[in-house]
């Protein structure tokens, strides 16, 4: 999904907005006021750089690599991971396991074993015995120690919900920043089109295109959304896609088979009032298939799901399609 271009006329003039390249895609920030960019600016590109250093699974310097070649020994981490990880478990937790950040070695199995931009789409390499996850109970952090120790054989990958949890973390870092010298303010962040808002939007809310990808080309059939407060994720496997010797292969792994996943769902998109629980709660309702719907409403989830013959089936308010609205924001960042 994507937001709408900052110069478009259905936003107010005063929004401003830039994008920097992050976590494998593109990361964006929208101000309603131009005055305030260069602050959220900063914020939000220290920010990344931190994360990145932490909980990067493709740098051999960051805290996450380091931690996954500890073999079964506690490792001293930044907080910023030990927040990173508490969230995921967190989120594996509300998904039984269908988000899984104990992963990492099926993802390398399945060939996703380098950043994506500079991955082979085509290995010759056939796919290796696959790595059913499933040990993330295992998974012990020590707060007070600052360390983290991984059961033995296990290494993390954190993809399923990072993007999620550091928006959230982002804006909250940007709210406290603004504090009481702009607290009129409303910003608006999307890493790889996961999407959340904090403070007072524009007039009108701020306007999301539901597409496939981000730098798909506007089309008029195409679905919008006005966002409002909370968070909105879309999950699917069209686009990180790679072929394994005579199988393709993804990036959403099915912990109970190692492999990558299928579904009946060509998209799933999660309104929720955090960004890290509609990130992770549309990867899980991808991988459950036509349980998905009972599944979201049981969680109090608003859904919008597209199947591969291009039906809609919604969760939540009827009207949802094609404007929809997300849940309620999240009390701090009303």
């Amino acid at each position: 999904m994507t937001l709408v271009s900052s110069a478009d006329t259905r936003l107010p003039v005063t929004v401003a907005g830039r994008s920097l390249p992050a976590f494998g895609s593109t990361l964006s920030f929208w101000v309603t006021d131009a005055t305030q960019l260069e602050r959220v600016d900063w914020v939000v590109r220290a920010w990344i750089d931190a994360v990145d250093r932490a909980g990067s699974r493709f740098r051999d310097d960051s805290d996450l690599s380091r931690l996954n070649r500890a073999g079964g020994a506690a490792v001293e981490v930044a907080p910023i991971l030990i927040d990173a990880v508490e969230a995921s478990l967190a989120m594996a937790r509300l998904t039984n396991g269908l988000y899984d950040p104990s992963v990492g070695r099926a993802l390398v199995a399945a060939g996703y074993d380098q950043p994506f931009d500079t991955m082979p789409r085509v290995r010759s390499d056939g796919a290796r015995r696959p790595a059913p996850a499933g040990r993330w109970p295992e998974v012990r952090i020590d707060r007070e120690a600052g360390t983290i120790r991984l059961p033995r054989g296990v290494s993390l990958d954190l993809g399923g919900s990072a993007k999620g949890w550091s928006v959230d973390a982002a804006l909250d870092l940007c709210w406290v920043e603004l504090g009481a010298a702009a607290p009129s303010v409303g910003i608006c962040i999307s890493a790889g089109g996961d999407m959340a808002v904090a403070g007072p939007p524009p007039e009108g809310g701020w306007p999301v295109r539901l597409a496939e990808t981000l730098d798909a080309r506007p089309m008029p059939e195409d679905s919008w959304m006005t966002l409002r407060s909370g968070a909105v994720a879309t999950s699917g496997a069209l686009r990180r896609r790679w072929t394994m010797g005579d199988r393709e292969a993804h990036h959403i792994i099915d912990p109970r088979t190692g492999e990558p996943g299928h579904s009946c769902w060509r998209l799933v998109t999660v309104m929720a009032s955090q960004c890290l629980v509609a990130d992770t709660a549309a990867t899980a309702a991808w991988l459950l298939g036509a349980e998905a719907p009972g599944w979201l409403r049981s969680i109090g989830a608003e859904a919008r799901l597209v199947a591969e013959d291009g039906s809609v089936t919604t969760v939540g308010r009827p009207a949802m399609a094609p404007v929809l609205q997300p849940a309620q924001a999240n009390p701090e960042r009303a």
